[in-house]
């Protein structure tokens, strides 16, 4: 196993491994720190199938079900993972084509909201000059913590915010009630804080009255994706990647459209109570 850093705020590449193989106690334990630590993870040119790709992330943990927002997107064979991709069959897209193109972090908005994200490239697009296409942007939430200012960093330490799924796009049904969580999260394994607010979910500081909780988000949203703390990867087939969705938020960036084709797959490992 070769550990490379991205030589950006986060990020670290693995080679030297085979995702098919049988993970070794050590070489697990070693991935995981790594992950903590660095906060996104990959593997280049992997051949995994459905199940391979299961398996290997659970080696972290059990697997989040997705069925109560996109169960129409999950893969057929294998219902533990959700399909993005913006190909058309029979008229209709095989998975999620607007996958996540503001910043966010995956499942804030439940009480558990999960651990690891892991997505494993099947197709992507180019351009005419070869540089591909439908980058993901990642941005360490530890660092953006670090950097506050003291006096914000002291008021946030005490304040929860609330996220829900729903307000998004469109109005409260009650499918999904908010939840509230810890602007200044403590990670469940490093302890670290981290800034744990995000523009796709995260929508007011209940503790707050409405216009200095919106102005203090709309500051920390900021404050959280600034050029120094952000990691861009450029995908290619066959990459598997993982982030940590407590110390990081993230986006893509588009860019594509058919008939330049993505196609990834998606698992989700279980997060922690966090109350």
């Amino acid at each position: 196993m070769i550990l490379i850093p991205t030589g950006s705020a986060l990020g670290m590449e693995i080679r030297g491994m085979d995702l098919r193989e049988p993970i070794s106690v050590a070489d697990s334990a070693a991935i995981k720190d790594a992950l903590v630590r660095h906060c996104v993870i990959y593997f280049r040119d992997q051949h995994l199938d459905s199940q391979g790709l299961v398996d290997f992330a659970k080696t972290f943990g059990p697997i989040e079900p997705y069925g109560s927002t996109l169960a129409q997107y999950l893969l057929p064979q294998q219902q533990e993972i959700i399909v993005l991709s913006n190909i058309e069959e029979n008229g209709k897209p095989i998975g999620v084509v607007d996958a996540g193109g503001f910043w966010h972090t995956d499942r804030s908005y439940v009480t558990k909201p999960a651990w690891l994200s892991c997505l494993y490239a099947l197709e992507v697009p180019f351009d005419d000059d070869g540089t591909s296409l439908g980058d993901t942007e990642f941005t360490n939430t530890m660092a953006a913590f670090r950097a506050l200012p003291a006096s914000q960093r002291e008021k946030v330490e005490v304040l929860n915010a609330e996220h829900q799924y729903v307000f998004r796009w469109s109005k409260d049904n009650g499918s999904m009630p908010p939840v509230r969580h810890p602007i200044a999260l403590k990670h469940p394994l490093s302890k670290e804080p981290c800034l744990f607010v995000n523009k796709g979910f995260t929508h007011r500081i209940p503790d707050l009255p409405e216009d200095e909780s919106r102005a203090l988000l709309d500051a920390l949203f900021e404050h959280a994706v600034r050029p120094q703390f952000v990691y861009r990867h450029q995908w290619q087939k066959g990459d598997v990647l993982l982030w940590d969705n407590y110390s990081t938020q993230h986006r893509a960036t588009g860019g594509y459209s058919l008939p330049k084709r993505r196609h990834m797959w998606r698992t989700t490992v279980q997060g922690f109570d966090l109350q």
